[in-house]
Formats: structure tokens, C-alpha cells, sequence
């Protein structure tokens, strides 16, 4: 569970960057902490115009974890914002672990998979994993466009309805939904560098649907948590809401990912 959960954190960290006529730039640092004390960090830069978004982010564990696990990763997409959805276009991927480094590249059309490509492959079909079948890559997000929320133009940026929706990520190895439904709204008094100002709390549950393992013990454990919490904070001057904040139980402790820096500016 905790391998699974720190880099599945930081990956989320590593969340949301566009270009076009104004564009908008937030730079971002997220750190992860397990029961308050630091075990990973990410770095993430996100573009926002009126028509597109690129995202590119990197993450690694702290240097005490990485003693006895080692964990990092990159990931950059770029796509449309068209009407109320955001669309990507290419996303790629390279994730290194103690044991392995995979590069993963997915090209996508109106939210359905056209292209994939992983070095090195996936193994063979195993009988324990859910099939990952061609109406599984449909109508998908992939994990970075995930973390985005875009705001139609006369909607009220903090109402609930930004809480209430499913997000179906697609990684290239896992399809999986993430079910979102509102809890509250606060005001977050984040660092003199972070964010400070309203914010949306969403209950976050994790639903598996292809690509696990049928007996694999930590996705049974994420799919029965429902101590799942995101915070969503507006990017000025764009629709866009993104992640400030997240939190998940464990049987080994609380992770929470928080923005430590969150500064925008305009292009």
C-alpha cells in the first residue's frame, strides 16, 4: 500500500501548462507528507489560454526515502479547452522505481485513444488482471488533464457542481475512475509563497475498472477508502480550477499533498 500510495500522490502533485494570445502561467511546488513528516516533492508548471493548456511536472521521493525506495517521475500533456471540456492531445510519461523505468505516450481524439505506446511493453495478458478492452479507452482523461476543472463562463467558480462529477483516467496501464462529490467550501490560509483564498473540498473515491489485478490487496484497500479529500482552488484570471490540496488515509498513516508555492502570471 505504501508504494503504491506515495508515488500515486505524487503523480497526482504532479498535476497541470497552455499557449495561445494571454496566456496564463502558474508555477507550483506541492510537497507530500506521511503523518507530517516529508516524503516526497513536486514541481509542476501549468499554461492556460482561452482555447488550450499544456501541463509539464516532476516529482521525486525525499532523499531518506529513496534509501530504501526510489521513486521519480515526469509527465507532460498538452490539448484544447473546448465549451465545458478539456481535451488532450498527446500526454507522455517516464516513472522510475527501484525496480523499473517505463515510458508511456498516449495520443488521444476527442477524449477516445487513438495511439499508445510503453517501453518496455506491458507482460503478456495475465488471467488476474481486468482486460483493458478498446470501450475502455474511450471517452478518458489522462492524469494530468484530470487534475484540471473547467469553469463554463457565467458559472460561479466554487459551485458544487465542480465537486460533483467522475473523472475516467486512463494512465496507459490502469483505467480508473475517480468519483468526486462535493463536501464544502473554506478559505485556505496557505503560506506567504502558497495559496490563500476559497477553495472547494471534494470527497475523492477510487473506483478500479481495467488493468488491475482482480487480487491485488492495495487496489481492494483504495477501492473501500472513503478518507479521500481534494481541495480545488481557481487559477486567476482563467476557468480553470486545480488540486491545492489532497489526503488519503493509509493503514501506515495520512498522506497529504499540499502546494507549498502557488504563483500565477500572465504571458
Amino acid at each position: 500500500m505504501r508504494r503504491a500510495a506515495i508515488p500515486a500522490l505524487l503523480l497526482f502533485a504532479a498535476s497541470a501548462s497552455a499557449t495561445a494570445a494571454q496566456t496564463t502561467r502558474l508555477d507550483a511546488t506541492y510537497s507530500v507528507y506521511l503523518t507530517g513528516i516529508p516524503v516526497g516533492r513536486a514541481s509542476v508548471t501549468i499554461d492556460l489560454s482561452d482555447s488550450g493548456f499544456s501541463v509539464s511536472g516532476s516529482a521525486r521521493t525525499a532523499k531518506f526515502i529513496r534509501i530504501l525506495s526510489k521513486g521519480e517521475g515526469s509527465a507532460t500533456v498538452r490539448g484544447t479547452l473546448q465549451a465545458n471540456r478539456i481535451l488532450s492531445s498527446v500526454f507522455s510519461g517516464r516513472y522510475t522505481s527501484s525496480r523499473r523505468e517505463q515510458k508511456i505516450e498516449i495520443s488521444t481524439e476527442n477524449g477516445t485513444v487513438k495511439n499508445i505506446s510503453i517501453e518496455p511493453p506491458l507482460p503478456a495478458i495475465d488471467e488476474r488482471r481486468v482486460a483493458i478492452t478498446k470501450e475502455s479507452r474511450k471517452n478518458v482523461v489522462d492524469p494530468l488533464s484530470a487534475a484540471l476543472a473547467l469553469v463554463s463562463s457565467n458559472a460561479d467558480k466554487l459551485s458544487p457542481e465542480f465537486c460533483n462529477r467522475t473523472l475516467p483516467v486512463f494512465d496507459g496501464r490502469y483505467r480508473f475512475d475517480v468519483v468526486l462529490s462535493f463536501l464544502r467550501t473554506e478559505t485556505v490560509s496557505g503560506s506567504s509563497d502558497g495559496y490563500r483564498g476559497p477553495a472547494l473540498v471534494c470527497r475523492a473515491r477510487y473506483v478500479p475498472i481495467a488493468g488491475h489485478r482482480k487480487d491485488a490487496e492495495a487496489v481492494g484497500q483504495m477501492a473501500k477508502n472513503r478518507d479521500m479529500l481534494v481541495w480545488l482552488a481557481p487559477v486567476q484570471g482563467t476557468r480553470v480550477l486545480v488540486p491545492i490540496k489532497a489526503s488519503l488515509s493509509s493503514p501506515i498513516g495520512n498522506f497529504t499533498v499540499e502546494a507549498t508555492r502557488f504563483r500565477t502570471s500572465a504571458h
